[in-house]
């Protein structure tokens, strides 16, 4: 099991009253909501945080691939279906 450390943070009265109903909600406590909803925050940050680098790494290489065309040899056959031969 991972060992927790205690935080103590301020919330919204409507926090509260959703941390409350946590048994309702399937949770075995409050703390496991809280730990599920940063968890998916981070998730979906780190997510974020990819795509961007992405399309920067991208736009970076654009000027290669329109002045090199045998980086793009290949475009001709976009949406094509491949079938793996053995």
């Amino acid at each position: 099991m991972s060992s927790y450390i205690q935080k103590k943070f301020s919330i919204a009265h409507n926090h509260k009253k959703f941390l409350e109903n946590y048994k309702n909600l399937g949770f075995s406590g409050q703390s496991s909501i809280v730990r599920e909803a940063l968890s998916l925050y981070i998730k979906d940050y780190e997510a974020k945080e990819r795509k961007t680098l992405m399309a920067q790494k991208a736009q970076e290489l654009v000027e290669y691939y329109e002045i090199d065309s045998e980086l793009n040899a290949f475009t001709c056959l976009d949406g094509e279906d491949f079938h793996e031969t053995r």
